[in-house]
């Protein structure tokens, strides 16, 4: 599994988690906070957060694709 970090508005989040709850348990599962990651993991989300925030996309597969959408 991959592990996506995301950010949206209050007003958006609950529609968001009924839908993600709503995908079958072996295809999404939400972690409610960072005690569910290991150390590993947060520091591999930090280094994804700042590679994003220096505008660098290179870790991601088929960005320009995602990105022309």
């Amino acid at each position: 599994m991959k592990t996506i970090l995301l950010e949206i508005e209050d007003n958006s989040y609950n529609a968001l988690l009924s839908f993600i709850n709503n995908l079958p348990k072996n295809v999404c599962r939400v972690l409610n906070d960072d005690d569910s990651l290991n150390t590993e993991d947060v520091a591999h989300i930090q280094k994804m957060m700042t590679q994003i925030e220096q505008g660098d996309y290179s870790e991601f597969e088929d960005w320009e694709t995602v990105k022309a959408r």
